[in-house]
């Protein structure tokens, strides 16, 4: 269960830091929530528009540095989800070599989730632009216009993701019977708490490493 109001706080937090730092905190700490509990789509959507709604009350405090830390902040949220998405298909292809525990419709009903990741997060940052105004509204569409553009780094990472997924859930099918509709449940639900913990593995490679300490020779 997403915390939203608690993700909201940090978001805003992050938001309110050096604009150069802001997008490597808002991707940490997008990837420290997603990488609690399950890695569902309801979670993702929870996620998204809590950092979302948190980074516009962040970006405020910057006056006319508004748009740049608005669109740092999306920046770090597009790199955490395309890790999220990166997760989701490792644990795609680990659950279809069990082919004895997951059901070719619990597979596609994951990657179809996938699927519409992009998708999903491009619609909470244009509804997100519909509701600021000034330089916040103004950096916000010019960043609709480069994801239109040049894409983004979830849709990257989810394209080449389902390029790899589809053999494995096709291959899935043989000599299953029809899963139903608790079963599908069931192991969506472990299939995200697989995901998920792939992501804290994927976050803790993200992280950078700690400086040594200074010796005197």
């Amino acid at each position: 269960m997403v915390n939203a109001d608690k993700l909201e706080k940090l978001a805003q937090d992050a938001t309110e830091n050096e604009v150069a730092t802001i997008s490597d905190k808002v991707r940490t700490i997008t990837l420290q929530m997603l990488s609690t509990g399950e890695l569902d789509a309801a979670a993702l959507k929870q996620v998204m528009s809590a950092v979302v709604n948190g980074a516009q009350r962040g970006a405020a405090s910057h006056g006319e540095q508004a748009a740049q830390a608005l669109q740092q902040a999306m920046q770090g949220l597009d790199a955490a989800l395309a890790a999220a998405a990166e997760a989701t298909q490792l644990a795609v292809q680990e659950a279809a070599g069990r082919s004895s525990e997951f059901s070719r419709q619990g597979l596609k009903k994951t990657v179809d989730d996938l699927a519409a990741l992009e998708s999903l997060f491009v619609e909470i940052v244009a509804e997100a632009a519909k509701n600021t105004a000034g330089a916040a509204q103004t950096g916000m569409r010019e960043l609709l216009g480069h994801f239109s553009a040049s894409g983004t780094a979830v849709g990257s990472q989810v394209k080449t993701a389902l390029a790899q997924l589809g053999s494995a859930v096709t291959d899935t099918a043989h000599g299953q019977v029809e899963a139903g509709t608790e079963t599908v449940r069931k192991e969506g639900a472990l299939l995200a708490g697989m995901a998920a913990g792939i992501l804290r593995g994927i976050a803790e490679r993200l992280q950078p490493a700690p400086s040594s300490p200074h010796k005197d020779k």
